[in-house]
């Protein structure tokens, strides 16, 4: 995994490990964050380890529940970052998943002139559908339902 910059250069890099950290001490689990550095006011933060494919293997859940902790806690301390997590690559890979999913539906949408509706899903996925199609003319996207059951929908033009 390639590091954008060293942990002293991002702001709040380093209170975003210490709290990972903690949280990683107190599970007994061996998992190390790695600041990679911040991309469109993200900060990027990597869960390597030998107990890191275990337990975060399961769709995504424990990463994005891990995040918003993180988040969370980050926030209560006045340390105003953003923080997405990662961990062996699987942020990448349900991009592309996401991404194949999107332009398949959408192709399907516009030869049925039908909606087609996504199962619920984080915030982060939700906008990878929408700028995926956001550039295509045959359909629109929007968001409905309320959160954490709130789902995108492809509409057709």
């Amino acid at each position: 995994v390639e590091v954008w910059m060293t942990t002293e250069q991002v702001p709040g890099c380093e209170e975003a490990c210490e709290v990972l950290r903690s949280i990683f001490e107190a599970g007994g689990m061996q998992i190390e964050p790695r600041c990679l550095g911040e991309q469109d006011s993200y900060l990027h933060i990597d869960l390597t380890g030998p107990d890191a494919a275990e337990t975060f293997a399961s769709h995504g859940r424990m990463l994005d529940a891990l995040q918003y902790l993180t988040n969370l806690i980050l926030g209560r301390r006045g340390v105003h970052v953003r923080v997405v997590l990662d961990s062996e690559g699987f942020r990448k890979r349900r991009e592309e998943v996401l991404t194949a999913m999107a332009l398949k539906y959408a192709d399907e949408v516009k030869a049925r002139q039908e909606e087609c509706e996504f199962d619920p899903m984080p915030p982060h996925e939700r906008r990878i559908i929408h700028r995926v199609l956001l550039d295509d003319e045959g359909v629109r996207t929007y968001s409905e339902g309320e959160e954490p059951d709130r789902r995108v929908i492809i509409a057709p033009r």
